[in-house]
């Protein structure tokens, strides 16, 4: 039998988690009374994320990870909620990562941004929660 574990990848890739989930995350600190998060929503997420601490890419055949520049985030734009950097002229970046060590720090600086909270509160589309009705006599 063929051993596939590999320890040092295995606490390596403990290291990081991927940007779409720490964008979840923020929504889950900002928006605590709602269960459905909107994409657009996350990708705003991500971006603030990326303004905070830096941005990795794993390489899904080596396993590989190394730290995005600054110019790759910054001529591109989050996309399918924060799971892909969408940049003009090349395929988009996927597998980003951000460190868990960095994470939660910058969690704790994004909820306690009272601007940043209502930017991402007014500058996304928000469904309206079932049940209820924003129509006249509601």
């Amino acid at each position: 039998m063929v051993e596939r574990y590999d320890s040092v990848r295995d606490a390596e890739a403990a290291e990081y988690l991927p940007l779409a989930r720490a964008a979840a995350l923020v929504h889950a600190r900002l928006f605590p009374q709602e269960s459905a998060k909107d994409v657009k929503t996350l990708d705003l997420l991500g971006l603030a994320i990326s303004a905070l601490i830096p941005l990795y890419q794993r390489d899904m055949k080596s396993g590989a990870v190394r730290a995005l520049e600054g110019a790759d985030i910054a001529g591109g734009r989050f996309a399918r909620g924060a799971s892909r950097l969408e940049v003009a002229g090349r395929a988009p970046l996927r597998f980003l990562l951000v460190s868990c060590r960095e994470l939660y720090p910058a969690i704790e600086r994004i909820t306690k941004d009272a601007r940043l909270h209502a930017l991402v509160a007014t500058s996304c589309w928000r469904r309206p929660r079932p049940g209820r009705s924003s129509g006249p006599g509601a």
